[in-house]
């Protein structure tokens, strides 16, 4: 579980992050980092969340989920987010148990992309590895226009980078981070080979945000995550 070393806020602007089991500290550029935003987090693990469990969709996860979001909201959360693309798998299910904005995963951002670019440009969607996960109404795509300019590329190897397996305990949280940065560009500039027509990249792993600054000088291309929408979600509330 990962461990916020912030006090109980009292700003009244808290962002509630649920966390899924086994993870660990990211650096700044990581949802659940609390040096990451200029407000405050706070954090709730999300009981038998473990990451085999959410990459086979496994059903039962979702009460506990529902469960940790309200206790966010009890403890003064005005939006909620997730360390964990996956949960997005649970965005229409958690978004309807509470009465604040909820932003599981980067994937809301999808259609707005899709809008601010021209029709002849393509949104490529980061992810972990291939195939991608995610479902056409996961992704919020309602035409299949829409779903014609979306392209997938997969990080393969990020994975077992970041803090979502057990690594061995002698590799260091720096070297993860390096071999995770590589990944990531890695994945992306073999995504806009195949597809030059890109016009943006959209992050789907919640670790990636830590490396987009580097990714974003390499590419030359608008890279988009789940902390930029944390703060669009965050800066419509008072």
């Amino acid at each position: 579980m990962i461990q916020s070393k912030m006090i109980e806020p009292e700003s009244g602007r808290t962002l509630g992050v649920l966390i899924t089991e086994g993870g660990s500290m990211l650096p700044p550029g990581y949802v659940a980092n609390p040096e990451t935003f200029d407000f405050p987090i706070i954090t709730e693990r999300v009981e038998g969340a473990h990451m085999d469990r959410l990459w086979a969709r496994d059903p039962s996860i979702e009460h506990a989920l529902i469960v940790a979001a309200e206790r966010l909201v009890e403890r003064g959360a005005i939006a909620l987010t997730s360390d964990c693309g996956l949960f997005s798998w649970h965005q229409s299910a958690v978004a309807t148990a509470v009465n604040v904005p909820v932003v599981l995963s980067s994937l809301p951002l999808l259609p707005l992309l899709l809008r601010q670019t021209a029709a002849s440009r393509k949104v490529g969607l980061l992810s972990v590895s291939l195939p991608s996960p995610y479902d056409e109404e996961t992704l919020g795509l309602r035409s299949q226009t829409d779903r014609s300019r979306v392209v997938f590329g997969g990080c393969e190897g990020a994975y077992e980078q970041s803090v979502k397996t057990c690594s061995p305990a002698e590799v260091t949280l720096s070297e993860k981070m390096t071999g995770l940065e590589a990944d990531v560009i890695a994945g992306a500039t073999r995504l806009r080979a195949s597809h030059p027509d890109i016009a943006a990249i959209l992050l789907t792993c919640t670790a990636f945000p830590c490396v987009a600054p580097t990714l974003r000088k390499q590419i030359g291309l608008p890279v988009y995550g789940i902390t930029d929408l944390c703060r669009l979600t965050m800066g419509a509330l008072s």
